[in-house]
């Protein structure tokens, strides 16, 4: 979490910069430093894991805090009114951010002495000191000494905390480097001594450490410290930075300065301390690491705490194919790979293939080793060789590791062997190892289990390596019956129970085991069983210490720093939630943990974090889009309940739900200092939480908004409210704000006003405005031009819309960092507005937005744009099939028409089409789009088939949608040269019947969506030459397109001699949506 907290500290930090146009650079490469050393892999032998963890969230919550702090105090020196009154609140802002980074900067410094060899580090790390101000404070701890006293209490104590917080330390720090970096920008102090102290901080938790799971518990509360300190420090910077934005007189705006320096200052203080403990720690433990490492047994921390019997049941036709790929085929040495998740069962199909009779007599010698997190090569050739013979041979442990790898290469040169190497983490340890392996060109076989996909990949010889399915319902219960039911007589009340606890254990084996070994324990009590029932997943996460968490808590503290905030995030999304990928992505953006580097983007960055945790086994992809970008991704229960474990115990992440109308009982006795909350209850009952993320998903509470200051994620997009909620004007530290308006029908509500004060939320980088799906078309969006000049805007995501007021003439740069749009009203596509930097276009409106400009259409000027969508509603049509359901009691489907139609009169917007014709859409010429654009899509625009022509001559369009009535006629010739370069292409809901086209005009085609084109009667037979096509997905067509496809697949297996992938799902009871 460190990692985290100083990422998103140096972004506040670079806000402030921008804004402010202050000398911050110091905090910020000090910051950078510390990130770099908190990012790299934690590794400890020995009792010190707890200890450096406390230390890491100690660094955390300094950087949170400090974060705070510069946000605040940035916003006032904007806020200054004199030269003098500025000069002060930048002082004030130095101070409080030399404190703050200085205590950082100490608890980093603690972390450095508690690792091998960086002792020398601890002491050559200098912070530089603020500017050259001569009302300069000395860097002096304030106020703090029984602070310290208690750590020293508790360092003495030895209290213990079982988390793992280092990473939570390093996103305190990066947060609170953020925020410092922030109020830089904002009110122009100079913080760059504190932003540097953080920094260096955060670069020495960046280095790799060397851990066990049975660390010493000082770091614990060093860590916890620094966890503390920072989102303290954070909050403070905000609070204090907004004082000095809104500061009515020149007295206030001094004020809030020097009150910004101070906690600064006090922060720096804290974590400078707080690391020097950390690092002597570290310079202690250097002395004993050795021995301890000789002395580290493999087998404690390799065998799974869970003992289960060795039974497998299901997966039977993956055992033949593994068993066939090891026991035939080439000559050469093959390593085969089994991926999964942990407790899916991979050592148990491993242990049945290294058993098989058959697999036995196929084998000269056989070798089986179990790795751990913190391999030791040592240990594992001393099992390689000891599984040989099936004992230990004394002689082996005389020997050093040269002769032990050379004995075991002699040992297995020229003999077919079989070699097992269960549960390996990383690919360096494969590196460590491979050599022993000899190629004799005997049909040698190893094969590995590991949950991370990368490792697999990397060890596999050449072959993609199995992933471990979860077991279906069948198998589930088949597995419980044979370890709780065999066993003794039950009635089959139990036996209907035990079927509902085997659906709800997700089809993971572990968790099967843990449960029945639970209701083998229990005997024959109903009330019991069916409590079990009701809580499966709670029921297998209480079993800690020798069970189910204790296995797959491994993949959790085996992940990078960087990836553990991202992991626990997924805490905050409800149980069975379905996640969407690009909502999950911009969470992580508004909240500071991605660390972008120049030469990628924050999607880039955030893609590669999401496939980490997929490939680690932590995260479940749920469905991929036409192109095969993941759309949307879920959690195994039993994996939340880890998740959610985690997240409480580092106050990361806290549910609030009432029951019965109850307050909930806090989960955490910090919970003031809790940073993120899911609701579904009224905040008034929690007017001291200090939270900086909330998404909740009932009630109505905006006025209570007013308590939470500080916040920076507001997700509401569960709630519906009828007006834009002005509370939220308040919360000027938002980087991400998502509502849902829906006005009431009972109230004739017709035009939903976004005032033009939003542009004071001047850090919000995405902003997205719903409507309710039903209704979109009924009430339009009336926004100020203001949104036009946010500066730090990335996402804007709109429904239907129209602005205010909005001068066309002149061109000016706006929205420099806009690079998503979605809802931009046609009205406004006449080149006038550039957005520089923009990737991703989404146009929607009615019929009479897409003709009401003469201009339409100019792309050339969104040089940067690779993805363009067009979408034409059919208003008149989707309100009046809306009202005739929703219409209340009084009110006619005519009357809410006469009356959205004056409105919209009265304010110059466009009326409803008096007519039954059906608007459509004119192309621009191919030289009007962007020469980028990669992707194109369309959607109830009417075009011409003959249209697409212009399509076809984009240089670089490799994805084409075309859907809902896109381009009409019952017939698609396609001419010229087609689509040379397209990839993909998608036919959804179109009144086509025949489609004529060669292979020439779509030569690189690889993959073909056709879904509900009803008319169609068949795929063009040519495409049996394109020798590019991979895939063809038909869905809801008529039987002859399926079979066309089907025909076009043998053809090419025939002719070429390759495979093509097809899909065909029918639609029994086919039904015509489309309206004429």
């Amino acid at each position: 979490m460190a990692y985290a907290a100083i990422n998103s500290l140096m972004s506040i930090i670079f806000r402030s910069v921008k804004s402010t146009g202050l000398n911050l650079q110091k905090y910020y490469k000090k910051l950078e430093s510390m990130r770099a050393i908190v990012e790299k892999p934690l590794k400890v032998i020995g009792d010190d894991l707890e200890v450096l963890t406390s230390l890491e969230a100690k660094i955390a919550a300094l950087a949170y805090r400090t974060g705070d702090i510069v946000g605040s105090e940035s916003r006032k020196v904007l806020a200054a009114k004199s030269p003098i009154s500025r000069r002060i609140a930048i002082w004030k802002l130095h101070f409080k951010m030399k404190r703050a980074v200085g205590r950082i900067d100490s608890t980093v410094k603690q972390w450095i002495g508690m690792l091998n060899n960086e002792h020398l580090e601890a002491q050559n790390l200098t912070l530089a000191s603020t500017s050259d101000s001569a009302l300069e404070p000395e860097n002096k701890m304030v106020g703090l000494e029984n602070e310290f006293e208690m750590i020293q209490d508790q360092l003495a104590s030895h209290i213990s905390e079982s988390e793992i917080k280092r990473g939570m330390a390093y996103a305190a720090i990066t947060c609170l480097m953020s925020t410092v970096h922030e109020s830089m920008q904002v009110t122009g102090c100079n913080l760059q001594s504190f932003y540097e102290k953080l920094e260096s901080s955060r670069t020495i938790m960046e280095k790799p450490r060397k851990t066990t799971a049975d660390p010493r518990e000082e770091l614990t509360s060093l860590e916890a410290e620094i966890i503390e300190v920072a989102c303290n420090t954070e909050d403070m910077v905000d609070s204090e930075s907004r004082k000095i934005l809104f500061a009515e007189t020149a007295d206030e705006r001094i004020n809030a300065f020097w009150e910004l320096f101070f906690i600064l200052e006090q922060a720096a203080e804290c974590v400078d301390s707080t690391m020097k403990q950390w690092m002597a720690i570290w310079d202690r433990y250097n002395n004993t690491r050795d021995q301890e490492i000789q002395n580290f047994s493999l087998v404690d921390i390799s065998q799974h705490a869970l003992e289960m019997e060795n039974m497998m049941v299901g997966h039977e036709n993956e055992f033949e194919i593994i068993q066939d790929q090891i026991a035939r085929g080439a000559r050469e040495l093959e390593v085969v790979s089994i991926v999964g998740m942990g407790g899916i069962g991979k050592t148990t199909l491993a242990n049945r293939i290294y058993c098989d009779p058959f697999i036995v007599s196929r084998f000269d010698i056989r070798a089986k080793a179990t790795l751990s997190q913190e391999h030791c090569v040592r240990n594992v050739l001393l099992r390689l060789l000891s599984s040989t013979r099936g004992k230990t041979d004394e002689c082996y442990e005389e020997q050093d590791d040269g002769q032990l790898a050379d004995r075991l290469q002699k040992l297995l040169k020229g003999k077919r062997y079989l070699v097992v190497i269960d549960d390996i983490w990383t690919t360096e340890a494969w590196d460590d190892i491979k050599l022993c392996f000899p190629d004799c060109n005997n049909g040698g076989r190893i094969l590995l289990t590991t949950r991370n996909v990368e490792v697999a990949e990397y060890a596999s010889s050449g072959k993609p390596p199995y992933h471990m399915r979860l077991m279906n319902f069948d198998e589930s219960w088949n597995l419980l019956h044979k370890k709780v039911f065999e066993k003794e007589y039950f009635s089959p009340e139990f036996e209907k129970i035990g079927k509902r606890i085997a659906s709800k254990c997700g089809g993971l084996p572990l968790a099967i085991a843990v449960i029945a070994g639970l209701l083998s324990k229990m005997g024959k009590a109903l009330d019991e069983w069916q409590s079990v029932a009701e809580n499966v997943s709670s029921v297998v996460s209480t079993n800690i210490d020798v069970q189910c968490m204790t296995v797959l808590a491994l993949s959790y503290h085996h992940l990078p720093h960087h990836l553990k905030p991202c992991f626990l995030y997924f805490a905050i999304f409800p149980e069975d939630e379905l996640i969407f990928v690009d909502k999950l992505m911009e969470l992580w953006a508004s909240e500071g943990f991605l660390k972008v580097g120049e030469m990628k983007s924050i999607e880039e960055v955030a893609k590669k974090c999401l496939k980490e945790l997929i490939d680690r086994s932590l995260i479940c992809i749920h469905n991929l889009s036409f192109d095969g970008e993941i759309e949307s991704c879920w959690m195994h229960d039993v994996i939340r309940e880890l998740c959610l474990r985690e997240a409480r115990n580092m106050n990361f992440v806290n549910v609030l739900r009432a029951k019965n109308g109850q307050t909930p009982r806090l989960q955490s006795t910090h919970f003031s200092s809790i940073s993120r909350v899911r609701i579904s209850v009224h905040l008034a009952r929690y007017p001291d939480i200090e939270v900086r993320s909330i998404i909740c998903f009932s009630g109505n509470w905006f006025s209570e908004l007013l308590h939470f200051k500080l916040v920076r994620v507001l997700d509401l997009t569960l709630m519906r409210c009828d007006r834009f909620p002005s509370e939220i004007l308040d919360l000027i530290h938002l980087r991400y704000l998502a509502l849902t308006l829906s006005p009431s029908l009972c109230h004739m509500q017709t035009l939903i006003d976004i005032p033009p004060q939003i542009c004071s939320l001047c850090h919000l980088e995405t902003f997205i405005l719903s409507g309710d799906w039903r209704r979109g078309w009924l009430y339009p969006l009336i926004l100020p031009s203001e949104i036009l000049v946010m500066p730090q805007l990335r996402l804007l995501r709109l429904d239907w819309n129209y602005f205010v007021y909005l001068e066309p003439t002149e061109k000016s740069l706006v929205l420099k960092n806009l690079q998503y749009l979605y809802g931009w009203n046609p009205w406004y596509c006449n080149g006038s507005l550039l957005f520089p930097n923009l990737k991703k276009l989404q146009i929607r409106g009615i019929g009479e937005d897409f003709s009401s400009c003469k201009e339409l259409y100019d792309f050339r000027c969104l040089d940067q744009l690779e993805e363009l969508e067009f979408c034409l509603a059919y208003r008149n049509v989707d309100a009046a099939c809306f009202l005739e359901t929703v219409t209340p009691s009084g009110a006619t489907s005519q009357d809410l028409l006469r009356r959205l139609k004056f409105s919209m009169e009265s304010t110059s917007l466009p009326l409803l089409p008096t007519d039954d014709a059906l608007p459509h859409l004119l192309l621009p010429p191919p030289d009007a789009f962007p020469q980028r654009l990669k992707k194109l899509a369309f959607s109830g625009t009417c075009l011409q088939w003959m249209d697409l022509s212009i399509v076809g001559k984009l240089p670089k369009l490799e994805v084409l949608k075309l859907e809902n009535d896109a381009c009409i006629g019952d017939e698609w010739e396609v001419v010229d040269e087609g689509f040379p370069y397209l990839k993909l292409l998608l036919l959804e809901r179109l009144k086509i019947r025949y489609w004529r086209a060669s292979c020439d005009h779509f030569p690189c085609l690889e993959r073909l969506f056709l879904e509900r084109c009803l008319g169609l009667d068949s795929i063009p037979q040519d495409f049996t030459d394109i020798t590019t096509l991979a895939l063809i997905n038909v869905s809801s067509c008529a039987e002859s397109v399926g079979n066309s496809a089907k025909q076009i697949q043998q053809d090419i297996q025939d002719n070429y001699g390759t495979s093509v992938e097809v899909t065909i799902v029918r639609h029994v009871k086919a039904k015509n949506i489309y309206f004429s």
